[in-house]
């Protein structure tokens, strides 16, 4: 999600509140297996940590702390990008969460396709001189099956995977997407969901996703409260969710800061 998105949110309490009390090519597929091989069976924490290095330090903290219990991987956003120059706040945060066994993926925004090639490989080499990364998340991926949008991710994938095999490139349709995406691929990760709570309720994966790693997907879902927060992530686990973000935040840009039941997110997911 870019970082001035507008995101309409509601609440849906009904359904999450009552799960809660109910519940208890061979170099490209060399490169997916690579970047997909150290996840388990646990989900994950995929957050966009959109929040600024400087002015919070104790939030970069918080998913330090964080990856000592459980795989975190952290997207960097300095500005909608990397920003101008180097930034010796994120530089710190970044070794930080490292040395916890944390990941960084940093933030490059596409337009759904719009966005000059070009400009997306500038952004991509200019975190590299100002960072160390772990991967890249690609913002605002298309989800149809034109074959001109489909190329243009496959040759960001294959950019990215030319510098470094090992690199992660986790992609951001929000939706479901054509196996097309996966197999080629354009992606070793997807975001195949990302909205409020109201709509994840009648969320269902594609029935090709059940022949790939959970590890694979990734949901993000915003405007749920401290009572719905037990049953959607239970959902998520049941609905092929390798990886996990929930916060109460919602608005313009709910990626601003942590909820404030970020400990019980935790153990929510660390949970059989």
């Amino acid at each position: 999600m870019k970082v001035n998105r507008v995101v309409g949110a509601v609440l849906s309490s009904v359904l999450f509140c009552g799960a809660a009390l109910g519940s208890g090519a061979a170099v490209a597929a060399t490169s997916v297996a690579t970047a997909v091989s150290a996840a388990s069976t646990q989900v994950g924490l995929v957050v966009p940590s959109y929040f600024d290095a400087a002015k919070n330090v104790a939030g970069w903290n918080i998913l330090t702390a964080a990856a000592l219990k459980i795989p975190v991987s952290a997207i960097l956003n300095p500005n909608n990008g990397p920003g101008t120059s180097q930034d010796a706040n994120y530089v710190a945060a970044i070794k930080r969460l490292n040395v916890a066994g944390g990941k960084v993926l940093a933030y490059v925004s596409t337009s759904y396709s719009k966005r000059p090639l070009s400009a997306v490989v500038a952004d991509i080499n200019k975190y590299l001189a100002f960072y160390t990364v772990d991967g890249f998340f690609i913002d605002e991926m298309t989800s149809d099956a034109l074959t001109a949008h489909i190329q243009y991710y496959q040759s960001i994938y294959n950019y990215i995977k030319g510098l470094k095999p090992t690199y992660t490139v986790m992609g951001n349709p929000g939706v479901n997407v054509p196996e097309l995406y996966a197999s080629l691929p354009t992606a070793d990760r997807f975001v195949v969901f990302e909205s409020d709570v109201r709509s994840y309720t009648s969320y269902k994966p594609l029935a090709w996703q059940a022949s790939y790693p959970k590890s694979r997907f990734v949901h993000m879902v915003f405007n749920v409260n401290a009572a719905q927060l037990p049953g959607v992530v239970a959902y998520a686990k049941s609905h092929g969710a390798g990886g996990l973000y929930v916060t109460s935040l919602t608005g313009a840009n709910p990626y601003l800061a942590l909820p404030a039941y970020w400990t019980n997110e935790i153990a929510a997911l660390l949970a059989p």
